[in-house]
């Protein structure tokens, strides 16, 4: 466990070093927002959002979209913990033509079509960890 956590580590450092994720006054400021209005939509889980050495982070692809097109993606993934949800933003996906989100919407990609992906990636994400728990939770009754 102690390995994975270093391993995370080095990726989210790795993701501030090529600039993959911004601090939340770059993007309030893109958005036209006061930041205690960011740090409250990222509180709620309306923006994805990242703790990385005591600054909250932001995927980069954020400031190419609008906010309410952004916090409707957001919105599919909330519950998700926050290294899904931007793992989510940074990643191309094959449903997308092979682009990360901010390109795809670039590309005429329907916010719809985004939104949908968002939601399935997270359904996928919540079954998997359901399954995980409950082999677990077994695991645990088959030692009793």
């Amino acid at each position: 466990m102690a390995a994975a956590e270093v391993r995370g580590a080095s990726a989210r450092a790795q993701w501030i070093r090529e600039g993959l994720v911004v601090l939340g006054p770059q993007l309030a400021q893109a958005w036209g927002i006061p930041q205690e209005a960011l740090a409250t939509t990222s509180a709620s889980g309306e923006v994805v959002s990242i703790h990385i050495d005591n600054c909250q982070y932001y995927p980069v692809a954020l400031l190419s979209i609008d906010r309410l097109t952004a916090g409707a993606i957001c919105r599919a993934l909330r519950h998700l913990h926050d290294t899904e949800r931007v793992m989510f933003w940074l990643r191309d996906h094959g449903a997308l033509g092979g682009r990360n989100v901010a390109l795809a919407l670039k590309a005429g990609t329907p916010t719809a079509r985004v939104n949908a992906l968002a939601e399935a990636w997270a359904r996928e994400r919540t079954y998997a960890r359901s399954l995980n728990d409950e082999d677990v939770v077994e695991s645990r009754e088959r030692r009793s």
